[in-house]
């Protein structure tokens, strides 16, 4: 994804607990999902942890506390729905245009 919307009332709520550098890294995290609308998967928390340029305590304790887990994945329920939505927008508008480019074609 290139975009996605950002709810301030809603990141606010939902972090107010996190510390600086927890905050950060979540949101470092989050970039990430949306950048690659894939679940982070969790096979070495040194590596990510070195990708989003933090310490690998304060990304384990995000992961755990702010992302749902799945086996080896951590899954952001908001993240999957914004996704999901992007997604369907995307769909949308391809069978928008496909059916303006074959309208005369009959």
């Amino acid at each position: 994804m290139h975009y996605f919307q950002f709810h301030i009332g809603d990141y606010r709520a939902a972090t107010a607990h996190l510390s600086n550098l927890e905050d950060l890294a979540y949101r470092r995290l989050l970039d990430w999902y949306y950048d690659t609308e894939q679940p982070i998967a969790l096979k070495d928390v040194d590596k990510i942890a070195r990708r989003i340029r933090l310490d690998p305590i304060t990304v384990e304790t995000v992961l755990r506390d702010m992302f749902e887990t799945e086996g080896d994945l951590f899954r952001n329920s908001r993240a999957d729905q914004e996704i999901a939505k992007y997604h369907e927008l995307q769909d949308s508008a391809k069978r928008g245009a496909a059916m303006r480019w074959h309208k005369g074609a009959s």
